[in-house]
């Protein structure tokens, strides 16, 4: 009897990990700042804009394996890139208005912006490059 290969493993989208990193992103830029920890002074680099690149970098990472992966939208899938790096970007910008808005004794501010979409651009090329290997 000839021997089949076994079945391939259904493809997951893995939509539970970028909406919780999102999560986490509202949670910790909204928290008042008296909640916040000290960050630590860094001399060639902001610690505040590192952090804000990284976590925007990390987003943009998930979310677009997820919208890559998924099946349930196909024209998501096929603009995926686009469409992470426009939301992602639109979501930092939406919460650097809140910080200006709210009283929560932290500042809104458009270097905030710019560092969240250098993570973003960061994320998008990074997962641009290696889609062979992903997808």
């Amino acid at each position: 009897m000839p021997a089949s290969a076994p079945p391939t493993p259904p493809r997951r989208a893995f939509v539970a990990l970028p909406l919780a990193w999102a999560a986490f992103i509202l949670t910790s830029t909204l928290t008042p700042a008296r909640s916040m920890p000290v960050t630590p002074h860094w001399e060639l680099l902001a610690f505040d804009t590192a952090a804000h690149a990284f976590v925007f970098w990390v987003l943009t990472v998930l979310a677009t394996f997820s919208a890559r992966r998924q099946r349930w939208w196909p024209g998501l899938r096929h603009r995926a890139f686009s469409t992470v790096a426009v939301a992602a970007i639109g979501m930092g910008t939406v919460i650097e208005m809140l910080q200006m808005w709210m009283d929560l004794g932290r500042n809104g501010e458009w270097s905030d912006i710019l560092s969240d979409a250098l993570g973003v651009l960061a994320g998008t090329a990074l997962m641009w490059l290696t889609r062979r290997f992903w997808q």
